[in-house]
C-alpha cells in the first residue's frame, strides 16, 4: 500500500509539473508579431549574409582561438615541467 501511494505521488507530480511547464512555454509566445512560415529564401543578399556567413565567421574564429588556447596551456605545461625537472 505504502509503495502504492509513492508512485501516485510521483505521478502526480510529474502531471503537475508537465501541466506547469506547458502552459508557461505557450505564454512565451509573443502575439503580433510575425512569424516564420517557410524555409529560408537565399535568393536575397542579407538572408545569405545573416545565416551563412556570419555563423561562418564565428565558427572559424571559435576554432582558432580555441586551438590557439591550447597551444598556450601546453607551453605553460612544458615549461611547469622544466623548471620541476631544474628544481
Amino acid at each position: 500500500m505504502n509503495k502504492f501511494i509513492r508512485i501516485i505521488s510521483t505521478a502526480m507530480g510529474i502531471l503537475f509539473v508537465s501541466l506547469l511547464f506547458t502552459y508557461q512555454s505557450y505564454s512565451q509566445i509573443p502575439k503580433g508579431i510575425p512569424k516564420p512560415t517557410g524555409p529560408i529564401d537565399f535568393s536575397k543578399t542579407s538572408n545569405v549574409i545573416i545565416f551563412g556567413a556570419i555563423p561562418a565567421i564565428i565558427l572559424i574564429v571559435y576554432l582558432v582561438f580555441r586551438k590557439r588556447i591550447k597551444k598556450i596551456k601546453q607551453e605553460k605545461r612544458e615549461k611547469l615541467k622544466k623548471r620541476n625537472e631544474n628544481e
